[in-house]
């Protein structure tokens, strides 16, 4: 044997780009579980495991130890190719942990043998209960004896990294005298648990099993990412919000323990009160999730919160999160190839449990209840979690039972939530309690004189005005003529396209925004909107832009609508009280987004004249949301939260779910490129440019996408990406036209 083969046995590598030993791996690993331990001190307690942080160190100390086979090691060095699971002889190792009841030595093992594949995969390819199976087990252990001494080294300073790692020194291992002494993990561990699911007593390891997977992998993934720790949970936020008045209510913030609601109008501060109740529950380093609906609102909430807390400390979870990050760097002098690098790094480590506070919709929260590769991880990081849901009332029905459903289940980790609103309907409210029964309300109180103010200070008068928004284009077209910044509100993307070609001639400035711009156009018009005189939009104006006109006009909606439509004008009281126009006649097509009752009711709760104050809003929602759901919409809500509680139920540590394709299913919509820029697309992807090329993908529903297909204007590409031929000019997106000729679709 040569000298270099001699010291690749004697130098055990874990990993060969950078070169990491087996030894230096397997500390960085504790390294990240000790700031885990000290950032989740309630854990154990969680899953009833007093001892729950002993058995993840054992877990990790063990979790690689499989790599010493002599085919694996040669597999690093590029030598030849290993067809083997080093994880599976690595789980053999438990047998080494004698001061373990039974239970827990298989679960250990389960962890180790599922931290990189599901135990459903490790069953398809690596089975010992067949002959071939096992014969393959056995060559591969066999692969250990060169390195056995080698390995045993490692196990014999296990008591040593205890006390630096875990805080006390464990009992020593039992150490094994040949690989004999090694166990089929398969055969005791995976069979095992698949007997337990088949009878439905999984739940033996359950929140056990999901934390010490969940965990595993947190510590082997960020430790290979190169950290050895993760952030301590962001404390002292009072002193970080030093500078800012704080109004009676947040004040009051600071005191709520536990789970509450908060209603306060909008501009008014409610984010800096969900932060001081943060502070006010956080042990240890609980993890923090500010939950909004809208990418806008989730971009715009992170260069809020990060002036606040620091970029490190944010992270931001939506389909688009990367790039965001890309152009934020962009925007900061970064050169482009900098900025990909950066991008692509702090999306890899948001995606981890590594910073404290993210920013995200629920749909990346939903992932681990429906199962996707990792769940445990995500579900182990929520645990003790603090969400602020903000806004909760925007989501349909079957978002909000699937939401309402998550919450019970993470309650039960012990994590707390605080729902936000300026308009949260009673219905909802009660909902809520029926699964958190002790959650408390607060909000403003009018015998306080800070609280009074904003209760009944108003803002807009309500102008009722008769007929179809294209109906009284003159009269807007006069306030444009005085010098005032009209913000005009359409149901519908063609409704919108309709009214600003008639009233863009007449503004010194104008712009129009909805959703069906692609993402280029759309990031240059939101740069602009505050210094427009006028603005025509659609939904897309209800999330979370900081505008502020002087006067509006608004097609009939849902109250709940109409308050956001309302939050961009006069958004901070500084133009006394301005007058706001509203239709009593919705389009022909308002009936596919709205219930036209819920509608008419609202237009019937309206006083034309009326000053509308921060207390009389409360009065409207509750009035137009008396009966709550519609029959349609309840169905609904039963129908998604039945179905999701049958997901949850199905859910086994260790497993991947069968039910993680719904999930893609659910969120499913059509990111298209109009036709006229797909060669602009592909030059960029030829250039290998991706950040660039995702700025020509433009959205349409379900509904539209499938009106594209019925008449042959939809292409999927070999590549994967959609093409609509479908018109593309300055008034964004037209489905009703094609690209190659001027005229509608019938």
């Amino acid at each position: 044997m040569g000298s270099m083969d001699a010291l690749r046995e004697v130098i055990l590598l874990a990993k060969s780009d950078p070169p990491e030993t087996l030894f230096e791996h397997t500390k960085n690993c504790l390294s990240v579980f000790r700031s885990v331990r000290l950032n989740y001190p309630s854990i154990p307690e969680q899953c009833g495991v007093k001892n729950f942080y002993e058995h993840l160190f054992y877990a990790i100390i063990l979790h690689d130890i499989g790599k010493g086979a002599k085919g694996f090691q040669r597999c690093l060095f590029k030598c030849t190719r290993w067809d083997y699971r080093h994880e599976i002889l690595s789980a053999g190792f438990v047998s080494c942990v004698n001061a373990l009841e039974d239970i827990e030595r298989k679960a250990i093992a389960l962890a180790i043998i599922s931290h990189h594949k599901s135990l459903s995969e490790i069953r398809e390819r690596y089975n010992t209960t067949f002959p071939t199976g096992q014969e393959r087990f056995t060559e591969s252990l066999n692969d250990l004896t060169p390195n056995f001494a080698s390995l045993i080294d490692l196990l014999q300073r296990v008591r040593c990294m205890s006390v630096d790692f875990l805080g006390y020194e464990v009992a020593p291992f039992k150490l094994p005298s040949s690989i004999e002494d090694l166990i089929d993990a398969y055969q005791y561990a995976v069979r095992w648990y698949k007997t337990l699911i088949d009878e439905s007593k999984s739940v033996t390891l359950s929140p056990y099993g999901i934390f010490l997977r969940g965990f595993l992998i947190t510590c082997d993934h960020l430790s290979s990412g190169g950290k050895e720790e993760i952030l301590d949970g962001i404390r002292d936020i009072s002193k970080k919000l030093t500078g800012f008045k704080l109004r009676p209510f947040q004040e009051k913030s600071k005191l709520i323990t536990g789970s509450s609601f908060l209603a306060a109008p909008t501009g008014s501060g409610k984010t800096e009160a969900s932060l001081l109740w943060a502070e006010n529950n956080q042990r240890g380093g609980n993890r923090i999730y500010y939950v909004l609906p809208y990418m806008a609102s989730i971009n715009a909430m992170y260069n809020r919160l990060s002036k606040y807390f620091g970029a490190n400390n944010i992270g931001v979870l939506h389909g688009k999160a990367s790039y965001f990050v890309y152009k934020t760097m962009l925007e900061r002098n970064y050169s482009p190839y900098d900025a990909v690098k950066y991008a692509r790094e702090t999306q890899n480590l948001s995606k981890k449990l590594y910073r404290p506070l993210k920013i995200l919709t629920p749909f990346q929260i939903f992932k681990a209840l429906f199962g996707i590769k990792g769940w445990e991880a995500q579900i182990s990081e929520m645990s003790g979690g603090l969400f602020i849901f903000d806004e909760i009332h925007t989501y349909d029905p079957h978002v909000t039972a699937l939401i309402l459903k998550t919450i019970q289940y993470l309650s039960k980790l012990d994590s707390k939530f605080l729902f936000l609103s300026a308009t949260f309907p009673d219905f909802l409210k009660d909902k809520i309690r029926n699964i958190i029964p002790g959650i408390t309300d607060y909000g403003l109180n009018e015998t306080i004189e800070g609280d009074k103010k904003l209760l009944f200070t108003p803002r807009h008068r309500i102008c009722l005005i008769e007929g179809q928004i294209t109906e009284h284009t003159d009269k807007i077209i006069e306030f444009l003529s005085e010098g005032k910044r009209v913000l005009v509100v359409c149901n519908t993307v063609r409704r919108a396209q309709e009214i600003y070609q008639q009233l863009q001639p007449h503004a010194q400035s104008s712009e129009l925004l909805h959703g069906r711009f692609i993402l280029r156009d759309r990031e240059g018009k939101e740069r602009v909107l505050n210094n427009v005189q006028l603005l025509v939009g659609t939904q897309a104006i209800e999330v979370s832009l900081d505008l502020d006109f002087d006067i509006g006009f608004l097609e009939p909606a849902p109250i709940d609508a109409l308050i956001q439509r309302l939050g961009r004008i006069n958004r901070k009281g500084l133009k006394g009280i301005v007058p706001v126009y509203i239709c009593t006649v919705a389009s022909e097509k308002d009936k596919y987004f709205y219930d036209m009752n819920r509608v008419n009711k609202t237009l019937s709760a309206l006083v034309d004249g009326e000053e509308l104050t921060e207390k009389r809003v409360v009065e409207l929602v509750n009035t137009v949301y008396m009966d709550g759901y519609n029959s349609k919409e309840e169905s609904l809500f039963q129908t998604a939260k039945n179905s999701f509680e049958r997901v949850i139920e199905n859910l086994h540590p260790f497993e991947d779910s069968d039910e993680k394709d719904d999930f893609y299913e659910m969120i499913r919509s059509f990111e298209v490129i109009p036709k006229r820029f797909e060669s602009e697309y592909l030059e960029y992807k030829e250039q290998n440019k991706h950040f660039e090329s995702v700025r020509y993908f433009s959205s349409v529903s379900l509904g539209q996408g499938a009106m594209l297909r019925q008449t042959n204007r939809l292409d999927r590409r070999s590549d994967g990406y959609w093409v609509a031929d479908a018109r593309y000019d300055e008034l964004g997106l037209h489905i009703d036209k094609i690209e190659t000729e001027i005229g509608n679709i019938d």
